[in-house]
Order: structure tokens, then sequence, then C-alpha cells
């Protein structure tokens, strides 16, 4: 089961919702995931998602508030299921739901969020996550050193005034979504990995928050071993590079005038590179009791000499 999957069915568990929130749901599920159909002058609608839970959840919740028994088909061969509605009072649900409006002129989609559906903040939460049941989706990194899979979260519309005014209702609440056009869709997402954490439990699912909080943090701790490993690895190198360098002057000093020449703590310092070609200014400074900074000043000075001759 997909991260996506688990986060849509830790929402769908939460049944203690009032009937006021359980219609701002299904609202979200059916923009953003159904389609309307007309049929002997009714206006009714079909779902298709491949989450299951979801068709019984909004079925219930048709039976229950509408009292309309809607079409469910469960398909496990092709894993697509539907939930169809299409009856007299199809309409007048979708016109409660605030999906149609109607007056003298006939019936028209209303395409824009209407604040009565979502008056309450119980009822902005629901229709939240009833969007994201309906065609939203969360990807995050798996846990693998070699991952490159992002942090992703997003919502799907068919709108663009449905997804501006989502969007919207996400800014209200302190989210900050970014918007892009796919194909014929309109998306809302998300990249950041702390705000998507800070999503998933405005929607209710706390374990998914927490669950996304454990990846992140295992990510940051590996992402800052790694950068001291690089570090540790690029000082050795230098340190390397800087020994062999040393090594170098010292050998065309030997080769030139030899290391007689030189006074006896310059002879000394030689004398210890040669010995420890490999060792750090630090190891260096162990073994000889003297500061670090006395011997790069002696190891610089053999480097002048050697290149003076």
């Amino acid at each position: 089961m997909t991260f996506s999957e688990m986060t849509k069915n830790e929402i769908l568990s939460k049944k203690d919702k009032q009937p006021c929130c359980l219609v701002a749901s299904l609202s979200a599920f059916i923009r953003s995931a159904g389609s309307l159909s007309v049929q002997r002058g009714m206006v009714g609608f079909e779902v298709v998602t491949e989450n299951e839970e979801a068709i019984k959840f909004y079925a219930e919740i048709i039976k229950n508030i509408y009292g309309e028994n809607p079409i469910v088909e469960i398909s496990k061969k092709h894993k697509k299921h539907k939930l169809s509605l299409i009856s007299q009072r199809s309409t007048e649900m979708l016109i409660d739901l605030d999906i149609l409006s109607a007056d003298k002129n006939g019936i028209t989609v209303n395409f824009n969020l209407n604040k009565y559906l979502i008056e309450n903040e119980c009822c902005k939460q629901a229709y939240v996550s009833g969007a994201f049941i309906g065609n939203g989706s969360v990807t995050v990194p798996k846990d693998e050193k070699n991952s490159t899979t992002s942090y992703h979260l997003e919502f799907v519309f068919s709108k663009y005034q449905t997804a501006l005014d989502f969007a919207n209702l996400l800014s209200e609440k302190g989210f900050f979504p970014k918007y892009i056009d796919r194909k014929e869709s309109c998306v809302v997402y998300f990249k950041n990995g702390d705000e998507i954490s800070e999503l998933l439990f405005y929607m209710g699912a706390t374990k998914a928050c927490f669950d996304l909080k454990d990846i992140v943090i295992k990510k940051e701790l590996r992402n800052e071993t790694n950068r001291r490993i690089n570090c540790e690895m690029a000082n050795i190198d230098k340190q390397v590079i800087a020994g062999e360098n040393q090594v170098r002057s010292i050998n065309v000093i030997i080769d030139t005038i030899g290391l007689d020449k030189l006074p006896l703590n310059l002879k000394e310092t030689a004398l210890l590179r040669l010995e420890n070609p490999g060792s750090s200014l630090e190891e260096l400074s162990k073994l000889s009791g003297l500061t670090k900074s006395c011997l790069n000043h002696r190891l610089r000075k053999l480097t002048e000499i050697a290149n003076d001759l």
C-alpha cells in the first residue's frame, strides 16, 4: 500500500464528523474526482477511483444524509471502483453540495466555492480532506540511501476557478501552495516536507504526519552525515596534497644543497615531515611538541627555500 493510500484510509477512518462536515467533504470529493451526467432531465454524477474505502464511505454519507442509494460498483480485478447516482433527488443533492445552482433560467454548474459550505472551521478541514481523498496524492522519499523521490503533495481539479478557490482556502489556513497546469488539469501542490506534514495533520492524518516527520528527520540526519563525510574527505585530500608538496620541496633542498645547510630548526622539521609524509599538521604537532602555527611557519619556509633554488 502506498503512502497516499495509507493517508487516505486514515482520514476515512475518522467517523466522528458532524453532518455539515460530511456535506463539505462529499462536495469536495465529487468536485475533484467526479463528473456530471444528464439523463431524462435529471442531473447526476459519477466518481471512479482506486480507493474502495472512499466509495463505501461516501455512499454511506449519501444514504444517511440525503436518503438516496447510489450505485456502488467494486471491481477487484481492475482496481477501479465507481460511485454513481442519477435520480429525481440527485439534482437537489448536487445543489445542496454547491456543485449546481438553480434559478428561473435553469440549472448551471458552479466552479467557484461558496463560503456557506465551509462556514465553520471544521467544514474547511473536511473540504480539504475530501478534495485530497478524491483526486489528491502524496509521495515521500523512500527510506533508501540512493532514493531520488522527493516530497510532493498535490490536489488535482478540472477547472481553474475551483483550484484557485481551493488554493485561497489553504492560504487562509496558513499554507502556501503552488499552482501548475498539467494537460487538462489544474494542480495545487506542495514540495516542502515540513509543510506537507503540517497539512497532513490538518486533514486529520495524524499517523501519516508523524511518519513523514520521521522520514524528514532521518533524511536530514543522513544528509548531514554525508556532508560531514564529504567535508572530512576534502580535508584529507588537502592534507595529503599539502604533505606531498612539502616532501617534494624538501627533496629539492636535499638534491640541491642538502639539509645540513639549513638552520637546525628547519632541518628537524624537514626530517619530521619526511618520516611522516601523510600526517596532518595536528599529528606532527603532537609528535614534535611544537604548536601547529610554529610547524606551519617552518614548513612554509622550507617551501620558499625550495622555490628559490
